[in-house]
């Protein structure tokens, strides 16, 4: 099994990323703490704000609001936040384009599959009538010349072609359907900023809740043995 360190915040990633963080569960064990905290500041530290933009002061804006309400008064930790929420609604945004696209292309090929099973039974039907229609002028008409007698072999091997396609044809569009279905069930639509804000910064040591501990102090700690998990 793959823990979290196999994995980047980026687009591909985010699905998983966003249900690890939004399943949390307090106390975890110091060494998923320890792994979610480097695996995030090692990705904050490398993000590039995005350039200045009404949209984005607006989004910072309701952000510093939140975090406020939140009781997390440092402003290098609420700082640090915002920068990381950015980080992930900007990766939020990416996966939601990649998403649509691949649901594009899914859909396109799904219709380009049923056109061609539909195109596949009607020609199927047109060349076994054409065959039936050259064998029967062939017996009973037995000195028919040879583009009777080709007519009915070709047309009688179309058909069968035609409608020897058609198994493979929906199988492609089982396998179609399944991918498309996976891909919207992997899609995550909406972003629950305030429970993003509360449980990372608990997580990130931001803020303390009385009553509510981060990680469990009793587990056995081994540097690097963690089981935190993207599934």
């Amino acid at each position: 099994m793959e823990t979290i360190t196999h994995y980047t915040i980026a687009p591909v990633h985010f699905p998983k990323f966003y249900r690890l963080l939004s399943g949390l569960r307090f106390p975890i064990k110091v060494a998923e703490v320890l792994e979610l905290r480097s695996v995030l500041n090692e990705a904050v530290d490398k993000f590039e704000e995005p350039d200045d933009s009404p949209s984005y002061r607006e989004f910072v804006e309701a952000l510093e609001t939140a975090i406020h309400s939140f009781g997390i008064e440092g402003r290098r930790h609420a700082d640090r936040l915002i920068r990381l929420l950015t980080l992930l609604r900007d990766t939020h945004y990416q996966h939601s384009i990649n998403s649509r696209d691949k649901e594009v292309e899914l859909r396109t090929r799904l219709e380009d599959t049923q056109l061609a099973r539909t195109r596949s039974i009607r020609y199927g039907l047109v060349a076994m009538l054409v065959a039936i229609g050259s064998a029967i002028y062939w017996a009973a008409m037995p000195e028919a010349n040879w583009m009777i007698k080709g007519l009915t072999l070709l047309s009688t091997y179309l058909s069968w072609d035609f409608f020897h396609s058609l198994p493979t044809l929906d199988r492609e569009q089982k396998s179609i359907n399944k991918e498309l279905n996976d891909l919207l069930r992997e899609r995550i639509s909406n972003v629950d900023w305030k429970m993003l804000i509360h449980k990372l910064s608990l997580l990130m040591g931001y803020k303390k809740v009385s009553g509510v501990e981060v990680f469990n102090m009793d587990e056995d700690f081994e540097p690097g043995n963690s089981t935190s998990h993207l599934q």
